[in-house]
């Protein structure tokens, strides 16, 4: 697809991945339509973009409330038509094991980002089927393919967007839409400081694959969208991980456990 021209919805925008995708896609011409809770960072990056000479809009939205987005979505509609493309990159949640995790933090982790995904598209979807045309890119972390320790909830939310995109894809095969599953390993962001302790919880083993930035991750997206990827997986060496993992998934679990967190016997007594 063309981006040039087209209305691009990116949800998370407010920093990291999906800010640098908007500054990514405004530049190659794109009219951004920014998503997130923070509308101070939200108003700034529209400044920046528009002040660069590229257009933008955004709206400040709790993505974990359903009815906020059919209320967003009902302005976003009239303002600037159905979105060609909706990139869903919200996503909260530090890393916890189950026993770490109360109820209503796995409500929160779930409702950002599936659920988010899930409504939104809902919303927007209908316009693009009666256009026949429009691209949706689901972003995902490979831990929805890898399984380590001390990440339960973090974890199940990831495998839910794989689920809902196989499923979403599978749906809309006749209607012009086109789904990418974007997957990446560790990116290098404000998610860690935002949420400390979480790093610490990844498998020793994961040194063996390097880092990428969030420019990386948003130059990914706007190619994959550019080309019609069904996939888009950085840093490439999670390919080799990936293949081993279906060739050889007991071995891969076995040392995604053994090189991963391990539960202290304190907060199994805890629970007790």
């Amino acid at each position: 697809m063309e981006i040039k021209g087209k209305n691009i919805v990116i949800t998370g925008a407010s920093s990291g991945v999906g800010a640098d995708t908007a500054r990514l896609a405004a530049r190659r011409g794109a009219r951004v339509i920014l998503l997130a809770r923070n509308q101070e960072r939200l108003h700034k990056l529209t400044k920046e973009i528009i002040t660069a000479g590229g257009a933008a809009a955004y709206y400040s939205i709790d993505l974990a409330d359903a009815g906020a987005i059919t209320a967003c979505v009902r302005d976003i509609i009239p303002e600037h038509g159905v979105p060609d493309v909706l990139i869903n990159n919200a996503g909260a949640g530090k890393w916890r094991s189950i026993l770490e995790t109360p109820a209503d933090n796995v409500e929160h982790i779930m409702a950002v980002p599936y659920f988010a995904s899930f409504n939104l598209t809902r919303e927007l979807l209908p316009g693009m089927i009666r256009r026949g045309q429009g691209h949706i890119v689901n972003v995902t972390s490979v831990a929805s393919k890898l399984i380590w320790p001390g990440s339960a909830a973090y974890t199940a939310t990831r495998w839910a967007i794989n689920g809902f995109n196989e499923a979403l894809r599978a749906e809309v095969c006749d209607y012009g839409i086109n789904i990418t599953l974007a997957m990446f390993g560790k990116i290098s962001s404000e998610y860690w400081q935002h949420n400390p302790g979480s790093e610490d919880r990844l498998p020793g083993i994961t040194r063996m694959v390097p880092s990428i930035t969030t420019t990386q991750a948003a130059q990914a997206i706007v190619r994959g969208i550019e080309k019609n990827q069904s996939f888009i997986l950085k840093p490439k060496r999670l390919r080799l991980v990936l293949w081993m993992n279906a060739m050889f998934p007991g071995n891969t679990a076995y040392v995604m456990r053994k090189t991963g967190w391990h539960m202290p016997v304190d907060l199994t007594n805890a629970k007790q």
